[in-house]
């Protein structure tokens, strides 16, 4: 009786398992309970988080919260013990890893050597063939408007040139998910721009992308799903209008004082407690109030004025995902 009960038990958590790898089966990449440590510290503590077809997954976090980590873990860079499950396409990460490009943050070629043999070479790194290899260079090369002659050196690119460079060699293979750590790092407003268009026509191809940036109020713009990491762990999942309403944020408030006292900031301080209004940012006589209504704004005017402060209203509007962060 009892041998029976557990040939049940068995069979149910087979069956819990299959229903489990059969619902992330068609995910790109889910990663489940997943943990890390540098030594005694712990860098990711419990991370479960999925990404879907044709979808921008922008990972953002102050540094130090185990952005980059979590980006290296998923795709293998770091190959040390962690706790949890990380699959792509519903197997593990070893046997899906040509389904997967990472773009690092440091530029991965030879520069003494010319564009078309760092195509020949990466693409034997991928193991495709070098006429592969280089179709699939010249049409990501023609994406990036990378307009330069194979037989040229990567020492003589430009800075936004190397990048681009970088991020057609890292995608030689074709991958379905596409992974970024701090793709904009150093670009100007013109190669920004530039490798948005490429990143959003990935997305159109059904390309799964994960990057992260500090660029917030352009991630904003892009992204399809924000997830911030805060001391290790998944702080907030979901999109821009979730988070106004996760961190009560409706609205900016900005005001410049021609004088403000100690005293004065005192009250103010402890009227924002009072009311749940978040003093974002204080420098000098400057503020910015993270508000829920047009209510709330009022009756903070309504403190100023009565506090006999002599002010000028900055701003009144929306907020953006970098004054948004202030509070994450």
């Amino acid at each position: 009786m009892i041998k029976k009960g557990f040939f049940v038990i068995n069979i149910m958590i087979q069956k819990i398992k299959g229903i489990f790898n059969n619902i992330h089966l068609k995910k790109p990449l889910f990663a489940h309970s997943v943990k890390y440590a540098y030594g005694d510290q712990q860098v990711l503590k419990n991370i479960t988080l999925g990404i879907k077809e044709g979808k921008i997954t922008s990972i953002i976090g102050k540094s130090g919260s185990g952005k980059s980590t979590f980006l290296k873990l998923i795709a293998g860079i770091i190959s040390n013990k962690y706790d949890g499950k990380i699959l792509i396409f519903g197997k593990s990460r070893f046997f899906k890893k040509s389904k997967l490009g990472f773009v690092s943050q440091d530029l991965a070629f030879i520069p003494d050597l010319s564009i078309l043999d760092n195509i020949k070479i990466c693409g034997l790194n991928y193991g495709i063939s070098e006429e592969r290899a280089v179709k699939k260079a010249k049409e990501l090369m023609k994406l990036l408007r990378l307009e330069e002659k194979l037989e040229k050196k990567p020492t003589n690119l430009s800075g936004g040139q190397k990048v681009r460079l970088h991020i057609i060699l890292s995608l030689l293979h074709n991958p379905r998910i596409i992974v970024m750590d701090e793709p904009f790092v150093g670009l100007d407003f013109s190669n920004r721009r530039l490798l948005w268009h490429f990143i959003e026509s990935m997305k159109k191809s059904r390309k799964s992308i994960v990057l992260t940036s500090h660029l917030l109020t352009e991630t904003q713009e892009h992204a399809d799903k924000l997830v911030i990491l805060k001391d290790g762990k998944i702080f907030f999942n979901g999109n821009l209008e979730s988070l106004k309403n996760k961190l009560k944020i409706k609205f900016i408030f900005e005001v410049r004082f021609s004088y403000l006292s100690a005293s004065n900031l005192k009250e103010i301080k402890k009227y924002c407690d009072y009311r749940e209004i978040d003093i974002l940012e204080k420098y000098q006589n400057f503020m910015m109030f993270g508000i829920r209504s047009t209510k709330t704004r009022s009756a903070l005017i309504n403190l100023l004025e009565k506090l006999k402060l002599i002010y000028q209203e900055v701003g009144f509007r929306e907020p953006n995902l970098d004054e948004i962060f202030l509070k994450a």
